[in-house]
């Protein structure tokens, strides 16, 4: 892993073995211990792995948020039209820019550990 963005302390490593990031790991234990109830899902390519992803977070009822500059496909073609059909209906779809600011602001209401 990077060390630029794996920290040890925090992060896990598994293996999977179908298109969703779900099917069949162990990430859907580690998203409920953390009482995380929305995901971002980034990759490459859109129409599968991304995609598979995005309707299974959907399917387990996590808010979802796509970055659309931090996916991308063989083609943009289909890049851009699995994006579209998964924001009708299955995610919001944003720029990276905005994620960050979002997620600045939630950190911003977080309660503090005392």
């Amino acid at each position: 892993m990077d060390e630029r963005i794996y920290d040890p302390s925090y992060d896990f490593n598994f293996h999977k073995s179908a298109p969703s990031i779900f099917f069949a790991t162990p990430l859907v234990s580690f998203l409920t211990k953390h009482r995380v109830d929305t995901v971002i899902v980034t990759g490459c390519n859109t129409s599968g792995c991304v995609r598979a992803s995005i309707v299974d977070a959907f399917s387990y009822g996590y808010r979802v948020i796509v970055p659309e500059d931090c996916c991308g496909d063989v083609e943009k073609g289909p890049h851009v039209r699995n994006l579209e059909d998964c924001a009708r209906r299955y995610c919001d779809v944003m720029s990276s820019a905005d994620v960050i600011a979002y997620l600045n602001r939630a950190t911003l209401h977080q309660p503090q550990a005392s």
